[in-house]
């Protein structure tokens, strides 16, 4: 049996083997993984589903692949990645 990781570098090298020896990979993610990662939320008091925003489009539409295709401009200002 494979002896489990002791730190942070040996569990991180574990994943990436995990991973490079994978055929397919599924990550699902929520909104903890999408604002650590400095992309807007909706439901937060500042979070841009409060009724405020300056932009033209709801949020739901503006952090589509095809609003991505149809305006990538204005989804990079939006979604902070510019």
């Amino acid at each position: 049996m494979k002896q489990q990781p002791t730190n942070y570098e040996e569990k991180v090298e574990q994943l990436a083997e995990l991973l490079r020896s994978s055929e397919r990979i599924v990550f699902f993610g929520g909104a903890g993984t999408s604002t650590e990662s400095g992309i807007p939320d909706f439901r937060s008091a500042g979070g841009v589903f409060k009724g405020d925003a300056p932009y033209p489009y709801p949020p739901e539409v503006m952090v589509s692949r095809s609003f991505f295709y149809q305006d990538t401009e204005m989804f990079y200002t939006f979604t902070g990645t510019s």
